[in-house]
């Protein structure tokens, strides 16, 4: 195994002009990424698409240049969301590039590679990768490729797509209800905007003016309450991130509905209509015990991941499912596309409120949540959990709280995170602080 990490739980993230967001070592990345992949892979061309921050299209222009070198011809989809790229491969059999943080604020940058099969590259994908980056091997030119303008093709493969899904179960534009949808100030805010006004009569966009800087700026799915300020009664909100690989609903109360939610219903009606495979839903180690003993109510299997949706990917494709996600809004629908896609999973819920003639409040009250409180704890280090918190001690809290307690550390940013589920409010919060608080001491005493 590689000892020098660049990928973490969604690709390479970083504070852009620090490294390894630096221009030289950009294009060292892309050098070496574009060797492997045609190597692997054996295709010749690749889709790239960027969110809006201000360095997404310079980095993605560094990364060009090195795939023409070794002879790809890279079909440039421009400003475009992950899910998106993620059809494209498949229907192109091409690799993908991304540059997006995601969620992350707009002085962060990201790069994700997918495979020609819409999936993000596996572990082992990115450690050869980055064995040959830390090699000091020159990358010999290999080719002679071209970029080709592909962005009007691919907005209408990508819009087609989605709208065949709403094909037989009604006509359009839909008026049946109002939607708010926050753009984010990303990759979905001139996208969603057309698609949408196909799709709905009744429909308004907050946040769809991105300046590179304003990109998941108290706004998009970290900040649910935003879009919450602007919905009259009865509408329902749609929040998207930076790169719209994730999605957070507010139903007609105002009431958020993250991921666990979005799981729950859609479980709840592929397995009526006997279209949830294996009867297995995957979901991460963070989701609610209230959703899990939901699922296994209805008599489905639970199999849990590690946090990242390439992770749900994987463990749905190991056990042959169709349904996994994340509660932060990550949802795979594995059949349909095996990335997580907001504005897909967005469909796809609509199309679960037109079959059932439900509202979107009514189809989340199959399950109650469990108290769950999430808290980070900013770190320039990440010692070894193990050494910090002993199984005894987190197993005797648990009993005393009657619940799970999750100690991870981010893979996208310098945080510790703390996951603490019980059902009384007050004692998690005490016990997620007491975490915290021996997580700051043990650091402290690791600096001195």
């Amino acid at each position: 195994m590689n000892d020098k990490k660049l990928f973490g739980t969604d690709g390479i993230r970083g504070i852009v002009g620090e490294f390894p967001f630096e221009k030289k070592f950009i294009s060292l990345i892309g050098n070496c990424s574009a060797f492997y992949l045609k190597k692997v892979f054996n295709v010749d061309k690749a889709i790239i698409g960027w969110d809006t921050r201000e360095s997404s299209e310079w980095i993605a222009k560094l990364l060009m240049k090195s795939f023409i070198k070794q002879g790809f011809n890279v079909f440039c989809a421009e400003v475009f969301t992950t899910g998106g790229i993620a059809l494209l491969c498949r229907k192109n059999n091409a690799v993908g590039i991304v540059v997006s943080a995601s969620h992350n604020p707009y002085q962060y940058n990201g790069i994700k590679f997918l495979t020609p099969a819409g999936v993000k590259i596996p572990v082992e994908i990115e450690e050869e990768i980055e064995k040959l980056i830390f090699s000091n091997k020159k990358i010999e030119k290999n080719g002679n490729g071209k970029i080709i303008s592909y962005k009007s093709s691919a907005e209408k493969i990508y819009f087609d797509f989605l709208l065949e899904r709403l094909k037989g179960v009604c006509s359009l534009p839909i008026h049946n209800f109002s939607l708010v949808v926050d753009c984010g100030n990303g990759a979905t805010s001139v996208l969603v905007p057309k698609l949408f006004k196909k799709m709905f009569s009744k429909v308004r966009f907050i946040n769809i003016n991105p300046d590179g800087k304003n990109i998941n700026a108290n706004c998009g799915s970290l900040y649910p309450e935003t879009v919450k300020k602007e919905l009259k009664n009865g509408e329902i909100g749609i929040v998207f991130d930076g790169d719209a690989d994730r999605v957070i609903f507010l139903d007609e109360k105002k009431v958020i509905r993250d991921g666990d939610y979005i799981i729950g219903i859609l479980a709840d009606e592929y397995k009526k209509n006997k279209k949830l495979k294996n009867s297995l839903v995957v979901v991460s180690i963070m989701s609610n015990l209230g959703l899990i003993k939901f699922l296994w109510s209805k008599n489905i299997k639970v199999i849990q991941c590690p946090v990242g949706d390439k992770y749900v990917s994987e463990y749905l494709a190991k056990y042959n499912g169709t349904l996994g996600g994340e509660q932060s809004g990550h949802i795979v629908l594995y059949d349909l596309l095996p990335t997580g896609d907001g504005v897909l999973t967005t469909v796809e819920v609509i199309r679960t409120m037109l079959v059932n003639n439900k509202k979107l409040y009514q189809l989340c009250s199959i399950f109650e949540k469990y108290p769950q409180l999430i808290k980070n704890v900013k770190t320039k280090v990440k010692p070894p959990i193990e050494e910090i918190f002993d199984k005894k001690l987190l197993s005797d809290l648990e009993k005393k709280i009657n619940g799970r307690i999750v100690l991870r550390y981010s893979g996208t940013e310098p945080l510790f995170r703390i996951m603490v589920e019980g059902k009384d409010k007050k004692v998690i919060k005490n016990t997620a602080e007491f975490l915290a608080k021996k997580f700051l001491k043990y650091v402290k005493n690791i600096k001195n």
